[in-house]
């Protein structure tokens, strides 16, 4: 039997469990090894199946340890991963802080249920303003005379016949003939010849005059067409008809808006007036007759406050993750995964060092340290945020804020330079951290690469161990049928 010879019988001890009857060893033999002289009873008791699985269980030590390094690695992308989720909402924060314009933050103060509201936009001026609205802007607006429905009656005084029906509408847009423009409308049977063709049409002209079906419940005649100019201030009329019966009256002239800003008349053609104030909008709701209305722009402190305080909770929120993956666990005595991790103390030492700078005095401002408006460092490494303090220096030196947080002529502020080492580490081509990620995900593909070759030379293994087993097994029965035979014809006295 290939794999097998009688000579290869003379067996390690250790490695068959359990006495074997009969067996002996020579006086020159080597005490570990014996000659096996019960063949019966070694066949009886190999199990080959157990002897292949500790043979695989042996060599299988080096993928369970590639496997437990596959599980770390994971865990280390995983780490880095959400490190660099942290600062990319880091990012996000810092960049609400980054530039003046972010602090163009303003609100406006107008007494409540004022005929008016303004919504300041970022280049608002500060300021107070006397504003009171003599009229609205309004479209001009005409209805129509009754008529029975809206869809099944045809609106021409003659009765439809075929190809040659039509009808026609002139419209005059403007309040004169010079000066104002013609134009009309028809209709024929593409368009069709009801009350809702009619009014479809009329959109369809793209003339100025939005027009729609109303139900007005007049006895008889419970639907109008009621006509409205696309723009406030505009007036119009209907100049002729043909083959339609239609009367119209206006029920509300087109108007424009009329206001007085500081002692200066405005007008505007929308009742959202744009820049009367400069760099906000004012919405007109109603008139306020003579007496004017006080509306003030100041700075949205609240906003600041707001994007001050979500960068200090995003800074201590990634100092406690770093410190937590950092530390060293007491029972074992084992670091955490980012301990001693460069990226990481490179990091944080340029993340302090920005936090804690004090600025040149070339840059504007009474303000040289996050200190001097209440953002300080506690003894943990955390920031701590007194809002008393930024509210007095946001009230009495806004400007100064504003220079120590973005800085000037040419010199970045605390919160400018945060931004810049936030940009470069956050960045997800050739940032730091995208290189740590890349770096594990490297090693991740090559043990990948490593455990299959193992896999495969443990499969490999596995058929090679059957084989041979199967191979002893054949052939201890061999040698147990010749050791029957032999015992036999001893028996008998053959031998």
């Amino acid at each position: 039997m290939e794999g097998f010879s009688e000579r290869d019988l003379e067996v390690n001890v250790s490695g068959i469990s359990g006495g074997i009857p009969g067996a002996g060893a020579p006086q020159d033999a080597s005490p570990h090894r014996m000659r096996i002289t019960n063949m019966a009873a070694l066949s009886q008791g190999l199990d080959t199946e157990k002897l292949v699985e500790a043979n695989l269980q042996a060599a299988a030590v080096p993928l369970e340890q590639m496997e437990q390094h596959q599980a770390d690695l994971e865990g280390q992308a995983g780490i880095w991963r959400q490190i660099q989720q942290k600062l990319d909402g880091f990012l996000k924060v810092s960049g609400n802080l980054n530039l003046k314009e972010d602090f163009n933050a303003f609100k406006s103060i107008v007494p409540p249920h004022s005929a008016f509201t303004v919504t300041p936009g970022p280049g608002a001026s500060l300021g107070s303003y006397s504003v009171s609205v003599a009229s609205l802007a309004k479209p001009g607006v005409l209805v129509s005379s009754g008529f029975p429905d809206k869809d099944k009656t045809s609106v021409l005084n003659i009765p439809p016949d075929g190809a040659f029906s039509h009808a026609t509408m002139t419209f005059l847009i403007g309040n004169h003939l010079i000066g104002g423009h013609l134009r009309t409308v028809r209709l024929d049977k593409d368009t069709g010849f009801t009350m809702e063709d009619l009014a479809q049409a009329i959109n369809n002209a793209n003339i100025g005059i939005h027009a729609m079906v109303m139900r007005t419940g007049a006895p008889g005649a419970p639907y109008s067409l009621s006509l409205s100019s696309t723009k406030n201030g505009v007036n119009f009329r209907v100049m002729e008809q043909e083959g339609l019966d239609f009367s119209f009256r206006t029920v509300q002239k087109g108007s424009m808006a009329h206001l007085n800003v500081n002692g200066v008349p405005v007008q505007s053609e929308s009742n959202d007036v744009a820049d009367a104030i400069p760099g906000s909008v004012i919405h007109l709701r109603q008139t306020t007759g003579p007496t004017p209305t006080t509306a003030s722009i100041v700075h949205n402190t609240k906003t600041i406050k707001t994007n001050i305080g979500s960068m200090v909770k995003s800074y201590n929120d990634l100092l406690d993750f770093l410190d937590k993956e950092s530390r060293v666990n007491p029972a074992t005595g084992q670091g955490g995964p980012l301990l001693g991790a460069y990226s990481v103390i490179d990091l944080r030492n340029r993340l302090g060092t920005a936090l804690t700078r004090a600025l040149p005095d070339k840059v504007q401002g009474k303000y040289r340290t996050l200190a001097d408006v209440g953002i300080t460092f506690q003894r943990n490494g955390h920031l701590s945020f007194d809002q008393g303090k930024l509210d007095k220096a946001l009230a009495s030196n806004y400007d100064d804020v504003v220079h120590l947080m973005t800085g000037s002529g040419g010199t970045p502020g605390v919160t400018a330079s945060l931004h810049e080492i936030l940009t470069e580490f956050a960045n997800p081509a050739s940032g730091p951290l995208a290189g740590e990620i890349a770096d594990v995900n490297a090693q991740e593909r090559t043990n990948v690469r490593q455990m299959t070759r193992k896999q495969d030379e443990l499969a490999t293994l596995k058929d090679q161990l059957e084989e041979k087993y199967s191979g002893l097994q054949s052939l201890l029965g061999g040698l147990n049928a010749k050791q029957a035979y032999v015992s036999q014809q001893i028996a008998r006295g053959v031998i």
